[in-house]
């Protein structure tokens, strides 16, 4: 009995200590790479997924990216991520739909929703050209 406590225990502290750390905001720069610090820093981690982009919302900074090989998603694009249109530096309106999208992200948690976003570090384009 005595153990099988002390198991309940521990279980109910190690979820408090998961919901006390996912509720913390988190702040990332990945800007240029995603490798590890050596001064014992937390090691980004960045995904990519490629494709046509089938939403640039210029409102709110967002663009959809459609299905392909490395998957389909929703990019916040922020004014840390770097973006280019045939290998040239361009800003986020210079992007349009039916761009092809190379694209690299990392999942932020945002603490006013308390939901994972996908934010761009990089976008890599190539414009749409008709046949």
């Amino acid at each position: 009995m005595k153990t099988q406590i002390q198991t309940t225990l521990k279980s109910l502290l190690a979820a408090t200590v998961a919901i006390v750390a996912l509720s913390q905001p988190v702040t990332v720069s990945a800007k240029g790479g995603a490798g590890g610090s050596k001064s014992g820093g937390v090691k980004v981690v960045e995904s990519r997924v490629t494709g046509y982009a089938t939403v640039v919302d210029y409102d709110h900074s967002v663009i959809y990216v459609g299905a392909s090989y490395y998957g389909s998603g929703q990019l916040v694009v922020t004014a840390d991520t770097s973006i280019s249109m045939d290998n040239v530096s361009c800003s986020f309106e210079d992007l349009a739909l039916g761009d092809w999208v190379e694209a690299r992200y990392v999942r932020v948690l945002d603490a006013s929703t308390g939901l994972y976003i996908n934010v761009a570090t990089k976008l890599s384009a190539t414009s749409f050209v008709s046949p």
